[in-house]
C-alpha cells in the first residue's frame, strides 16, 4: 500500500499523491486516488475515494464520497453519503444521506431522508413554468 502524504503545512496549494491525509489543514486543489480530511478543508477534490469529516470542500469530484459532520458546495460522484452534512448541489447515481441538507439534488436513488430544497422533479417543474412565462411575455410585449 502506498505510504499516505501527510503535508508539513497547515495549507498547500496543491497536493498530489495516491493517498492524501489532512488533518486540521487545508488544500487549494486535492488529487489522489484516496483522499481523508478531519477537521480541514480542500477547495477542490478530484479522487477516487473522498472522505471528510467535521471539515468542508468547495467541489468533490469522486467516485465516492463521505461527507460526515461537514459542508460541500458541489458534490459529483457515482456514490455520495451524507450524515449531518450539508451541500449546495449534490449529483450522484446513488445518495444515502442521514440528517442532512441539500440545496438542489440531482441523482438516482436516494436513500435516507434528506432535507431537500429542490430535487429533480422540483427543477424541472421550474424550468418549464420559466419557460412559459417567457412565452406568454413575449407575446404580450411584442412589437
Amino acid at each position: 500500500m502506498p505510504e499516505p502524504q501527510n503535508p508539513a503545512e497547515p495549507f498547500q496549494e496543491e497536493v498530489r499523491a495516491d493517498v492524501v491525509n489532512i488533518q486540521q489543514g487545508g488544500a487549494g486543489h486535492v488529487e489522489a486516488t484516496a483522499v481523508s480530511i478531519r477537521q480541514g478543508g480542500a477547495q477542490t477534490i478530484a479522487s477516487g475515494s473522498a472522505d471528510i469529516t467535521q471539515g468542508g470542500a468547495f467541489f468533490i469530484d469522486a467516485e465516492h464520497a463521505t461527507v460526515n459532520q461537514s459542508g460541500a458546495g458541489v458534490i459529483v460522484a457515482e456514490e455520495a453519503t451524507m450524515d449531518n452534512a450539508t451541500a449546495g448541489l449534490v449529483i450522484a447515481s446513488k445518495i444515502d444521506a442521514k440528517d442532512s441538507r441539500i440545496a438542489l439534488l440531482l441523482g438516482g436513488t436516494v436513500e435516507g431522508r434528506p432535507d431537500i430544497a429542490v430535487d429533480a422533479r422540483v427543477a424541472a417543474i421550474i424550468g418549464a413554468s420559466a419557460v412559459v412565462t417567457l412565452f406568454i411575455l413575449r407575446r404580450l410585449f411584442r412589437s
